[in-house]
C-alpha cells in the first residue's frame, strides 16, 4: 500500500497509541505480526500513513471506529510524577491503568504525559472523542506549568512564543506567561495545541534551559480544579458537552 504524504494523514502506529490499543512497542508488535488492516488489508509497515476520518483502520478485525463499549466512561485523573501513561508497560513500575483497576470498562488515556510530568489526563473508553481531542486539525489548547532552571530572557520567551526549531521542524506559536523568577529559576505557564513527544522540555533546551518541574493544568475546556496528584473523578455532565462542542461532536454519546 502506497504512502500518501498529506497533512491530513498520520503514522498508522499514532492512531493506534491514540485509541489505547497498547503501549507504544505493543503497537508495533500488533502491526508486523500481521493483526491490523487498513482499508481491508493486512499491513506491516509501521511507518504507512493513514488518514483516520477516512480510512478504515481494524485491529483483529475490530474497526476502531466501530468498536463501541458497552457504557462510555470519561474520567479527569491527576497524574503523580514516576506514573507512566501506557496501558501495559513491562518496565514501569507504576502505570495509569493501575488508578482504574475499579473501573468496570476497559479506559485509555488521552495523549501522554511524560514520565517526570504530573497534571491532567482526560481518560476514557470514547475513541472519536480522544481522537478529535489529540488530532492537530481540531487544535485542542493545553495549558501547563513551567518550573526551569535560571532566568529566562525577554528576548527568549519571546522565541518561544514565534515557534522554536526542533529535530522535526519548527514549533507553533503558543502563548507564555510569566509567573515569576529568581537568579535559580523561572515560573511560567505555557499554553500549545501541538502534542510534540516531550516538546515543552525540548523547547526550553532549545533556549539553553532545563525543565525541573512541569504540569498540565488544563485540556480544552477540561481542568483539575482541587484534584489531588493520584485521585480521578467522573467528568460533569457540563465538562462533557464542553469537550463535545470544542471538538464539533454535538450530540454524541
Amino acid at each position: 500500500m502506497p504512502d500518501r504524504p498529506s497533512t491530513k494523514t498520520e503514522r498508522l502506529q499514532v492512531v493506534l497509541a491514540r485509541f489505547g490499543i497498547a503501549s507504544r512497542r505493543g503497537v508495533v508488535s500488533l502491526i508486523e505480526s500481521g493483526q491490523v488492516t487498513v482499508n481491508g488489508e493486512v499491513v506491516r509497515e509501521k511507518g504507512l500513513r493513514v488518514d483516520p476520518l477516512s480510512d478504515k483502520v481494524a485491529v483483529n478485525s475490530q474497526e476502531l471506529s466501530t468498536a463501541v463499549p458497552r457504557e462510555k466512561m470519561y474520567f479527569v485523573f491527576n497524574k503523580p510524577k514516576g506514573v507512566m501513561t501506557t496501558q501495559q508497560d513491562p518496565h514501569a513500575e507504576r502505570t495509569v491503568a493501575d488508578f482504574f483497576k475499579d473501573v468496570p470498562e476497559r479506559v485509555f488515556p488521552v495523549g501522554r504525559l511524560d514520565r517526570d510530568t504530573t497534571g491532567l489526563l482526560l481518560v476514557t473508553n470514547d475513541g472519536e472523542l480522544a481522537f478529535r481531542l489529540t488530532h492537530p486539525r481540531f487544535g485542542i489548547e493545553k495549558k501547563y506549568h513551567v518550573v526551569v532552571e535560571g532566568v529566562v530572557a525577554p528576548h527568549a520567551v519571546e522565541e518561544l512564543k514565534k515557534g522554536v526549531l526542533l529535530e522535526e521542524g519548527k514549533t507553533a506559536p503558543c502563548k507564555i506567561e510569566m509567573e515569576s523568577k529568581s537568579p535559580r529559576e523561572t515560573s511560567l505557564y505555557v499554553t500549545l495545541h501541538e502534542g510534540k513527544k516531550r516538546q515543552i522540555r525540548r523547547m526550553f533546551e532549545a533556549i539553553g534551559h532545563r525543565v525541573k518541574e512541569l504540569a498540565r493544568l488544563s485540556y480544552g475546556t477540561l481542568s483539575l480544579g482541587d484534584l489531588r496528584l493520584g485521585q480521578k473523578r467522573e467528568l460533569r455532565a457540563q465538562e462533557l458537552r464542553e469537550l463535545w462542542r470544542i471538538t464539533r461532536l454535538a450530540g454524541h454519546g
